[in-house]
């Protein structure tokens, strides 16, 4: 028994125990944490990265080992890492290591994680603060971020890819880890100036986000879930101009502090997370398999998608992060229905197992765009079939055009493509026709048959939104929106005299909308 104790105090103790494993290729949330498939931490896979512009990039290379975890005295202590903030604080939870006697004990007794560690004996903590007061402000507690000075700096035109692994875990306060299915953010701030580090100081209108601060601007984000396991993830980006520091952190999100839980578990439980092994690189340089197109259009429901060959792999296709069931070949054709979506392919063999990065299908803005294949033009009128989209351009019969705006009629052949690569065919035919709305100029309702009741011709072509009536005092006499009602010459059952009406009449013609004006005579 004292074994078996012994088994279970290290399953909790590491992050690791559940009462059920998430199954990777079934579509379903196994372990009942809310996350299926891709969506769930346990079924990401472990990417290897060669080369870093970062420096100390796990933090194995130290200066000393922490005294009292304070900013005034431990805020440099991993070599070319510093706090990137000015903070009062005093914190147990900056720069750990477990060569570190005081570091190793404080961390694994409050919030002790996964081991092992992604790369060596030393990780990061990040806190993100829950402020006391709504306003932006952000007076009370400043956010916690990493910063360095970068060997080289960031260049415009080149993307960028942090990878980095990422983790929540259990605390000496959350023993049920009742925080596990809500995500955390990790973001990354850049500035022209290394001496912009640490911003602040304490008590510094805006202190708690980088991008508060001049200067300073958000180079990218993601959302992470971690269940108490350590998770791979990586941002991609690109820069406006150079630059020569970063710092990592949280975003610049407010949070509300009353997540408290009746059991006194406490929110900044809720707002801690490690990292470790970071590598900031071109992206060129990353190797993440990518899907092909076998016909080369991502607009098209009748595509094949090629994952990348690897000799003895096993595939399975997801959308959406979601497993497709049976879709275990090379190969994936979309189907012909619901096809929308970010489709990926895991791809294991008995040692590697990689994700490909996601595949996007039928979200361009083209799939989106239709154009009828037969309308009508008014008399000496425009009509618009197509408004400019950003990131789509037109030919129009062989000619280039922002718009699709025809002119007379005739038969058009419209190219429509994206910067996607995204293609779309329309041929249309437009015909001529005489659009003005003809109004009698007076009317005798004397119940005799004819030229009863005053109304809009059927042969009008509008889509009436109001059609009112009013008396030479301004009084409305009629108003419809009923394109087959008109006025009887009646108002509240009593017949109106004999006199000239406004009629005004709003609607639809042509897409566009009208508005006509005019005057009819009442005869008895």
């Amino acid at each position: 028994m004292k074994g078996l104790h012994c088994l279970i105090f290290l399953l909790l103790f590491t992050g690791h125990f559940s009462l059920a494993q998430e199954i990777c290729d079934n579509g379903k949330d196994d372990d009942g944490n809310g996350l299926t498939d891709l969506q769930d931490p346990d079924c990401q896979c472990h990417f290897n990265v060669d080369g870093n512009l970062l420096q100390n990039g796990s933090f194995e290379s130290y200066n000393n080992c922490p005294t009292n975890y304070s900013y005034q005295g431990d805020y440099n202590i991993a070599n070319f890492w510093q706090y990137g903030t000015y903070t009062g604080i005093n914190l147990a939870d900056y720069y750990h290591n477990f060569n570190c006697s005081r570091d190793s004990a404080q961390v694994m007794i409050l919030i002790p994680p996964a081991l092992p560690l992604p790369d060596g004996n030393a990780f990061m903590s990040i806190r993100q603060y829950v402020y006391r007061q709504s306003s932006p402000s952000e007076k009370d507690i400043a956010k916690v971020y990493i910063s360095q000075c970068l060997q080289s700096p960031l260049k415009p035109g080149e993307e960028y890819t942090l990878s980095f692994s990422a983790g929540r875990f259990r605390s000496s306060d959350d023993h049920e880890f009742k925080f596990k299915s809500v995500p955390f953010s990790v973001a990354i701030f850049g500035h022209t100036d290394c001496n912009a580090v640490p911003f602040g100081p304490v008590g510094a209108v805006s202190n708690g986000c980088p991008a508060n601060f001049s200067g300073w601007i958000l180079l990218g984000k993601i959302s992470v879930r971690s269940k108490g396991n350590w998770v791979q993830n990586k941002i991609s980006f690109s820069v406006p101009y150079n630059i020569n520091v970063i710092e990592i952190g949280p975003d610049c999100s407010l949070f509300d502090p009353s997540r408290d839980l009746a059991d006194s578990t406490t929110f900044l439980d809720d707002y801690i997370y490690y990292l470790d092994d970071l590598h900031l690189l071109p992206t060129k340089d990353f190797h993440f398999p990518s899907i092909q197109n076998q016909n080369g259009n991502p607009c098209s429901q009748d595509s094949v998608l090629n994952a990348p060959v690897v000799p003895g792999a096993v595939y399975q296709w997801y959308k959406d992060s979601v497993a497709i069931i049976g879709a275990t070949e090379m190969k994936y054709h979309l189907p012909e229905n619901n096809f929308q979506g970010y489709y990926n392919v895991r791809i294991s063999t008995g040692e590697t197992c990689e994700i490909s990065e996601p595949f996007a299908a039928g979200l361009d803005p083209l799939s989106s765009l239709q154009i009828p294949a037969d309308t009508t033009l008014c008399d000496s009128d425009s009509l618009l079939l197509a408004p400019s989209i950003d990131g789509i351009s037109y030919l129009v019969n062989g000619t280039q055009s922002p718009t699709v705006t025809i002119m007379k009629e005739g038969t058009y052949t419209i190219v429509a493509s994206s910067k996607n690569g995204c293609i779309k065919t329309f041929n249309i035919n437009v015909r001529g026709q005489n659009c003005s709305i003809l109004m009698p100029n007076a009317f005798t309702p004397n119940a005799n048959g004819k030229n009863d009741v005053f109304q809009i011709p059927l042969q009008a072509k509008i889509i009436l939104k109001e059609f009112s009536i009013y008396n030479r005092w301004g009084n409305k006499v009629f108003t419809t929106t009923d394109r087959n009602l008109g006025w009887d010459g009646t108002f509240k059952g009593t017949a109106s005299l004999s006199d000239t009406y406004i009629y005004i009449i709003k609607g639809v013609a042509n897409n566009k909308n009208v508005e006509l004006k005019g005057i009819v005579t009442l005869i008895r």
